[in-house]
């Protein structure tokens, strides 16, 4: 399963509203890169897999699309930046 196009920036930083309140589990930290959502740090796969259900209404596993290229890629495209565990910008909109 690929990305669905349904995800926009909107869903994005609605997740990151979310994720801020919720919690990130143990599970789903992100170990090279972060997404930047309204100054915060998150992890990529897991913002788009909250957003994803924002957006769809289904669950978007880790399993089913590539942490890395693809979610960082899709992010950027949508206007986010992205930083390394350092702190570098390393893909922004």
């Amino acid at each position: 399963m690929a990305i669905p196009r349904e995800i926009k920036a909107v869903h994005v930083r609605r997740a990151g509203v979310r994720i801020g309140r919720d919690g990130i589990p143990s599970s789903r930290h992100s170990t090279r890169y972060d997404v930047v959502v309204d100054d915060e740090r998150l992890p990529p796969k897991y913002v788009l897999s909250v957003a994803c259900e924002l957006a769809t209404g289904r669950h978007l596993l880790p399993g089913d699309f590539s942490g890395g290229a693809e979610a960082n890629g899709f992010l950027r495209q949508l206007g986010f930046a992205i930083v390394d565990k350092r702190g570098r910008v390393v893909a922004s909109p």
